[in-house]
């Protein structure tokens, strides 16, 4: 897929004291370059989280599909996340 030139809409977000003291401090410990690579990759994690949750009920509920099938889908769509939030 070709890269698109045009800059992508920025969202500006207010942090709670907690959240901002959590991202001034990975950034003095060297965890990331920028608090909106901190911000990015908290976004990140939540989508993996929300992903393996529906992976444990589709896993738990069986249903139509086998497990080896429910595993595919959700590592489909955990890659199809990985490649949008890598730009």
């Amino acid at each position: 897929m070709p890269h698109d030139p045009r800059p992508e809409p920025l969202m500006k977000v207010e942090l709670t004291p907690d959240a901002a003291q959590w991202v001034e401090a990975a950034l003095a410990a060297g965890r990331f370059a920028s608090a909106e690579e901190a911000i990015r990759y908290a976004v990140d994690r939540i989508k993996l989280s929300e992903l393996r949750a529906e992976l444990a009920a589709a896993e738990a509920e069986g249903g139509a599909f086998g497990g080896d099938e429910v595993k595919r889908f959700a590592r489909d769509r955990l890659a199809a996340e990985e490649r949008t939030s890598d730009h």
